[in-house]
C-alpha cells in the first residue's frame, strides 16, 4: 500500500518535471486507489507521450477490472482517432480479468486492432456501453 495519497500520486503523474520511472511509479501505487478521477486521469495518461507511463497506465487499468470498463469505452467513442488511447484500451479490454467485460468488449478488441479501427471501434464501443447497461 502506498505511503502518499492518491493526489499526491496524481501530482507526480501529471508532472512535467518528474522523471518517467517516477510517473510509473506514482501510477503503479495508484493501483489501491480505484477512484472516478484516478481512473479518469490513468485513462488520459494512455495517451502519454511516454512509452511506459501508457504501459503502466494500462496495467493498473486491469488491476481495477471492471470499473474502468465504461468510462473506458466512453473516451472511445469521443476520441476515436487517438491511435495510443486504441492501443492502451486494446490491452486493457483484451488482458482485463473480468468475464463479463470481456464478454462484452470482445467486439471492441476485435475493431480496435481491425481495417478503420477509429470508426469500428466507435460502433464496437457504443454497443458494449448498451450490453454493460
Amino acid at each position: 500500500m502506498s505511503n502518499q495519497s492518491p493526489e499526491a500520486l496524481l501530482a507526480i503523474v501529471d508532472g512535467a518535471r518528474e522523471s518517467e520511472i517516477d510517473r510509473e511509479s506514482a501510477i503503479h501505487q495508484l493501483k489501491d486507489f480505484p477512484t472516478d478521477a484516478v481512473i479518469a486521469r490513468l485513462i488520459l495518461a494512455l495517451e502519454d507521450s511516454d512509452s511506459g507511463v501508457r504501459w503502466a497506465a494500462a496495467s493498473t487499468l486491469i488491476e481495477f477490472g471492471d470499473p474502468v470498463a465504461r468510462p473506458l469505452l466512453h473516451t472511445l467513442v469521443e476520441k476515436n482517432d487517438s491511435v495510443w488511447l486504441r492501443e492502451g484500451a486494446y490491452r486493457v479490454f483484451h488482458d482485463t480479468r473480468s468475464a463479463k467485460i470481456q464478454a462484452a468488449t470482445a467486439d471492441v478488441v476485435k475493431a480496435l486492432k481491425g481495417p478503420a479501427a477509429g470508426l469500428m471501434t466507435t460502433e464496437a464501443a457504443v454497443k458494449a456501453l448498451g450490453k454493460l447497461g
